[in-house]
């Protein structure tokens, strides 16, 4: 039987509760924008006026503070309240705290060095207050231009008698890669008149040897000088008949120099641009460069932290290459190197000479023990004068045996740091991985230095066999001046 249909449930209408009204929106409340308050820059310019004053006595620092002003919206903040809380020389040390705000800092630090260099009278590079009358003057080079292998620029290093930059130029000569070179006629470069005439005796190890200097005016206030020049004209040779003005004897052990001066009235001899003057090189002799000086008598004297321990001519030295004329001038720029074959960067110019940066590690260092012998107690931490990127450690003596150390720059930590960031207070730093035309290193085993900047005028510094590594200590320290003794 079927089941019967289930009864539907009658339906229940229910009845739609009314829609609530809707509660009105709210009113948003304004909307505050914070305007973040301009970074003050008092406390870092007030720094710089303090840097400036406190480096009076350096021609350059002026241009620095100035550069820093400049380029203070450039500095990022935390660069800024560093220099402001230490002071802009200290806050070098404290450079690395910057993190990523660190190199700017150090292309800014090293762009108004730069700047200050230039801007100094009787810079290395020139620029001095008769520069202009000076440049020009030059019009024939002083050796045939086929025979001009290169130029080496100011800054040369060649321990121990020059260990610190030179303040010359040098022409090298067919040959000087194996120390054989054929004489070479030496031309006047300029019309001018002989103003000193000396002998140089060079008495190294028990041979002698004699060469030439001769020094000719040649523009208002500016005068050139050759050295190594191995025979003079008889016209020259004439002028030396007579009692010379001064002699002196200093070096040595084993390399004694005698010099003999001929000046005044006596030696007053004019000279054509192209007049023949002497000859260079030789094969029975040791040169195989011939050197050439400018001095620039009428500025300031170069920016040297211990004036007294250079001679007047160092002071006033700049680059004889400027006072060519235009075409001979670009030609000698463009064979600018080191007589290692290294061909010199753009950046380098003509070199340097004085690179003394008070308050850091950079520039010229004496030792404060006695020591028998010219030259012997100097210590440079310089730029070389061909890479830009490079520095060097140059010693006489104590440290090490004569030599120098090149390596490339870092600009922030404790190694390779660049000089012009070691500042006084800092710490020690340390030096190593050697470019392989050092000369200083004796043997295939690695070595380091340990330096530190104690104060402004004092600075230790140490020579080890290793790397750098580790804890940086000290052992046994040797203690240079900035002021010779």
């Amino acid at each position: 039987t079927a089941v019967p249909a289930t009864t539907a449930a009658p339906t229940t209408t229910t009845t739609a509760v009314p829609a609530t009204t809707a509660v009105p929106a709210t009113t948003a409340a304004p909307t505050t924008t914070t305007t973040a308050a301009p970074f003050d820059n008092g406390p870092y310019l007030s720094a710089i006026d303090d840097y400036v004053a406190t480096n009076s006595g350096w021609n350059a620092a002026p241009a620095i503070g100035t550069c820093m002003v400049a380029n203070a919206s450039r500095l990022p903040e935390p660069a800024r309240n560093l220099v402001a809380s230490y002071g802009l020389m200290n806050s070098l040390g404290h450079m690395g705290s910057l993190g990523s705000s660190a190199s700017t800092f150090f292309s800014i630090w090293n762009g108004c060095i730069a700047e200050g260099e230039q801007a100094t009278p009787s810079a290395s590079t020139g620029g001095s207050s008769f520069f202009n009358s000076c440049q020009g003057s030059l019009t024939t080079l002083p050796i045939e231009r086929s025979k001009i292998m290169g130029v080496v620029p100011l800054g040369h290093l060649a321990p121990p008698s020059h260990t610190q930059s030179t303040d010359h130029v040098y022409f090298l000569l067919p040959g000087y890669d194996t120390q054989n070179a054929p004489s070479v006629d030496v031309f006047s470069p300029a019309d001018g008149s002989v103003v000193s005439v000396t002998s140089s005796t060079s008495e190294n190890t028990g041979s002698a040897h004699l060469d030439w200097q001769g020094e000719i005016s040649i523009c208002a206030n500016g005068t050139i000088r050759f050295g190594h020049v191995s025979t003079i004209t008889g016209d020259l040779l004439e002028l030396t008949t007579g009692t010379p003005d001064y002699c002196e004897t200093y070096g040595y052990t084993g390399y004694m120099y005698t010099k003999c001066q001929w000046k005044g009235e006596a030696v007053d001899l004019a000279v054509a641009a192209g007049e023949l003057i002497g000859t260079a090189g030789g094969l029975d002799t040791p040169n195989s460069a011939l050197d050439m000086w400018a001095y620039d008598w009428a500025g300031d004297l170069a920016p040297a932290i211990d004036q007294s321990a250079q001679p007047e001519g160092i002071l006033r030295a700049t680059c004889a290459l400027d006072w060519y004329t235009d075409d001979l001038r670009a030609d000698l720029y463009g064979m600018r190197m080191e007589s290692s074959g290294i061909v010199a960067d753009e950046a380098t110019g003509c070199g340097k000479v004085i690179q003394d940066v008070p308050g850091t590690a950079k520039g010229f260092w004496y030792a404060t023990v006695p020591i028998d012998g010219k030259w012997l107690d100097h210590l440079a931490l310089v730029d070389t004068n061909t890479r830009s990127d490079h520095q060097a450690i140059s010693i006489a003596a104590l440290v090490a045996d004569p030599g120098y150390w090149y390596f490339q720059t870092t600009s922030s930590g404790t190694i390779n740091l660049d000089f012009a960031q070691v500042a006084a207070g800092s710490g020690i730093h340390c030096y190593d991985t050697f470019t392989a035309d050092s000369n200083g290193p004796r043997d295939t085993e690695p070595d380091h230095f340990l330096i530190e900047v104690v104060d402004d005028d004092t600075l230790y510094i140490e020579h080890r066999s290793g790397n750098c590594g580790g804890a940086l200590a000290f052992a046994n320290p040797y203690t240079y001046s900035r002021y010779q003794m």
